[in-house]
């Protein structure tokens, strides 16, 4: 089809056939039948619990028109697969919503469905329905993921307890550099392979699908979370489920050589940026002291560093400690409203 053409020029059934169809992949287990009839049919083990989520992203608000489809379509897909990742789930079957003008080139959703494609290739999960809609107002994408682990093994935010040591996996706080490299809040000089860095961290999130899973196996996490709002965000949201607190040291915080030459002498303002700026979606997981030894045969397992960062304490909040001095915050992280 040329390029010239749009969305409208196609019609609903036509856009589906010519750029979704083939996302319903064939080789994911538990799918009786997937794009073509009113709902899906989706086989769940009876040994097995149902995870689902669900996340939408809206122009103006989370990518700009001129944004690359085909990574916008990658991070669409990511971002859920991060919350079955944290739930320590299998992610199986997605649908997508997607509201979009009528001049829409058919090209940008062309490469939309690349990046959708080229992500369910990399974590195994298939496409199985949805809903296509014209809209007069801005791009909507709405993705429904659902996964499935072991009866009563979800992972919950809500199982912290006093004395379990907090652990991170991967870096934190490159994703945040990322977007500040790509909005010019940050023009400073870097290296192009740093920089590079940081703008993939940004656009192309790698969730950790296999860490989740690895957790659920060893039976070791007392609770855990994605890190999408902030870190300081995101344990504070596990501390409230578990009705406990917790204290992190800066000093143990897991940085890339780029974050830490951002960092530099590393004030409480650019701390600030890596602690609360999100979109990292690593994994922030607690684990009983009993359980350290575990910690690297996992880390090995799935290819990632997983570094302690603090521990779950009986007193309320989230403290922040420099060197042993408290550092206070005003910010704790993305809020939608």
């Amino acid at each position: 089809m040329a390029n010239d053409k749009t969305v409208s020029s196609v019609g609903e059934f036509g856009l589906i056939e010519h750029c979704f169809k083939n996302l319903g992949r064939s080789d994911i287990p538990g799918v009786g039948r997937g794009i073509g009839d009113d709902a899906a049919v989706l086989f769940v083990p009876r040994t097995q619990d149902l995870l689902a989520t669900s996340d939408t992203l809206v122009e103006g608000v989370h990518f700009t028109r001129d944004a690359d489809p085909r990574q916008l379509g990658w991070k669409a897909l990511c971002v859920n697969l991060s919350d079955i990742a944290a739930m320590g789930g299998e992610p199986r079957w997605y649908l997508l919503s997607i509201s979009l003008p009528p001049t829409t080139p058919l090209a940008w959703v062309e490469q939309l469905a690349l990046g959708l494609a080229a992500a369910g290739e990399r974590y195994r999960v298939a496409l199985v329905g949805g809903n296509t809609t014209a809209t007069t107002g801005p791009i909507v994408l709405t993705i429904s993921l659902f996964g499935v682990v072991g009866n009563g093994r979800p992972i919950l935010r809500s199982g912290a307890e006093e004395g379990n040591r907090i652990f991170l996996s991967g870096t934190l706080g490159d994703s945040v550099l990322g977007l500040r490299r790509l909005t010019g809040v940050d023009r400073g000089a870097c290296e192009k392979g740093m920089v590079d860095f940081l703008l993939d961290r940004h656009v192309r999130p790698m969730p950790r699908t296999e860490l989740g899973m690895a957790l659920v196996d060893a039976a070791v996490a007392r609770s855990a979370v994605d890190v999408s709002d902030g870190l300081l965000a995101d344990l504070g949201h596990v501390c409230a489920a578990s009705g406990v607190g917790a204290d992190i040291h800066l000093e143990k915080m897991p940085l890339s050589l780029a974050a830490r030459q951002w960092l530099g002498d590393g004030d409480g303002d650019r701390w600030r940026v890596l602690l609360t700026g999100g979109e990292d979606y690593e994994l922030l997981f607690t684990i009983s002291p009993g359980a350290l030894d575990q910690i690297p045969a996992i880390a090995e397992k799935v290819g990632v560093p997983l570094t302690e960062i603090g521990v779950i304490t009986r007193e309320k909040g989230v403290r922040v400690w420099n060197s042993g001095k408290p550092l206070v915050l005003s910010d704790a992280g993305f809020k939608h409203f």
